[in-house]
Formats: C-alpha cells, sequence, structure tokens
C-alpha cells in the first residue's frame, strides 16, 4: 500500500487530535485574551469619560478670597469680603451641628467654617409670598488676639472657651441678642425652615441658622466658598454640601 495513503495508525489519530485540542486552546485564549483587552480599553474609555466629565463640571458656588484665621474676641469694625463671611477673624469658640432658632455671630460661625462645617443661611424677611413645600473636640491652642468689648450686638464673643467646653449646640446656644424679625415666624418661613431642617442630617457638619440683612434669601457657604440663591433648591444646596463639607482647613475631632 502506497504510504501516503494509507490510513493513520491509533497512535498518530491520538496525536493529531491532542495536537488539534492544542490549537483550539491556543485560539480560544488568544480570543479570551482579545476579549479581555477590548473590555478592558471600554472600561477605562468608560472610566476617562467620567473622570473628564467630572474634572470639567462647573464647581458649585464662588470662591472668595482667604482673609485669615485669627483669634480675637470681638469683631466689631472687622470688614469681610462676603455676607455671610467665610473666612476671617472670628471667636475662640464655634458652632456645632444642628438647626438654630436665633441669630448667631458670625465670630463664633466663621470657626465652624474653618473646621469643615458647611452654613445655610436663611433671611426670612426675603422670602417670596409664593414659596411652598414643593419648591469631642478640645479647646485650641492658637493665642487669642487681645479686643475689647465694643458692646455692639452679636460682635463680641459672649461663652467662655474651657479645656472641656470649645463649641456649643442649637441645646445651649448663646442668648439670643436681637429678636427675629416677624417675618420668621410666618406660615412661609415656618415651611422653608421645615425644608432646611432636612439638610441637617445630610452630611455630619451642616448648620442651618437664619440670618438678617442678606441680599438673597439663602446663602449656603463654607471656608472661602460661597452660593446665594433667590429660592430653595434642593439639588443645589445638597451638591453643595457634597463638594465643601469637612474640606475646612482644621480638622477636628468632635
Amino acid at each position: 500500500m502506497d504510504e501516503d495513503n494509507r490510513p493513520p495508525t491509533r497512535r498518530e489519530r491520538r496525536a493529531q487530535a491532542k495536537g488539534e485540542k492544542k490549537e483550539g486552546e491556543r485560539k480560544s485564549g488568544v480570543l479570551k485574551k482579545l476579549l479581555f483587552a477590548a473590555i478592558g480599553l471600554v472600561s477605562l474609555g468608560v472610566v476617562g469619560y467620567w473622570l473628564y466629565g467630572q474634572a470639567s463640571k462647573p464647581v458649585a458656588g464662588e470662591a472668595v478670597a482667604n482673609q485669615g484665621r485669627d483669634h480675637v474676641t470681638d469683631i466689631f469694625g472687622i470688614e469681610y469680603n462676603s455676607n455671610p463671611p467665610t473666612s476671617g477673624k472670628h471667636f475662640p469658640m464655634w458652632a456645632k451641628k444642628g438647626m438654630y432658632d436665633r441669630l448667631i455671630s458670625d465670630g463664633y460661625l466663621i470657626h465652624s467654617l474653618e473646621h469643615g462645617y458647611v452654613i445655610v443661611s436663611y433671611d426670612c424677611s426675603n422670602l417670596a409670598t409664593s414659596y411652598s413645600l414643593l419648591a469631642t473636640a478640645l479647646a485650641h491652642d492658637e493665642p487669642t488676639q487681645q479686643s475689647t468689648d465694643s458692646g455692639q450686638l452679636l460682635m463680641h464673643m459672649k461663652l467662655t472657651p474651657s479645656t472641656t467646653m470649645s463649641a456649643f449646640s442649637p441645646e445651649n446656644a448663646p442668648e439670643v441678642e436681637i429678636p427675629l424679625p416677624e417675618e420668621f415666624n410666618s406660615d412661609a418661613c415656618k415651611n422653608l425652615q421645615n425644608d432646611l431642617e432636612k439638610l441637617v442630617n445630610y452630611r455630619e457638619r451642616v448648620i442651618v441658622v437664619p440670618k438678617i440683612n442678606m441680599e438673597t434669601q439663602l446663602a449656603i457657604t463654607a471656608w472661602r466658598r460661597i452660593l446665594k440663591l433667590d429660592n430653595f433648591d434642593q439639588g443645589k444646596l445638597e451638591e453643595f454640601i457634597s463638594a465643601f463639607h469637612n474640606k475646612g482647613p482644621e480638622r477636628t475631632i468632635e
């Protein structure tokens, strides 16, 4: 029989099958590698696109120039570069998280911003009548500059810090110095307060406080950052809080 035309032996068939199997596995491995590479490239593209979108996304609010972090006991005569202030001379004590029912001196609130708090200030004297429901820290070691009591309301530190208490909460806030205007008792203002109170628990360091003589109904501030709003906008408020919460220059354990 012609050597070239003879049927393969069992050993040859096994060798051939084994070779074909290896070749199939090799091709399969190549295909898998190509598939994984393609998936990886697509994933990198998606991540890159997302990162580009985040990087190009406008940052909430406006930047405000730094006015320093000195401690004083009276802020009368200090000209801050925004209303409400976002930095500057302030009291050695600060306000903690919560919904406050009275005017709190900027001297305390600026210190809270320094610790990474975000403060939502609202002025019901600017409230539109159409508003509806839809719509453990230790005392600091920094020196305190000597300053006299100006006698001006909300300008002088009324509480004295100690090694056991450097801050206050809504439950033990400073005494009322200036009563809130009658507009803060309106139904529209109460509706606004109900919506703002929900923001207190949106992040750990959020303060909601009434304020008078603002240009807009609402202003949300962080250290060297401010966003002013004419109306309640939950999305914008939460976006600002998420972006700047706990981003102050001084980290504390509270």
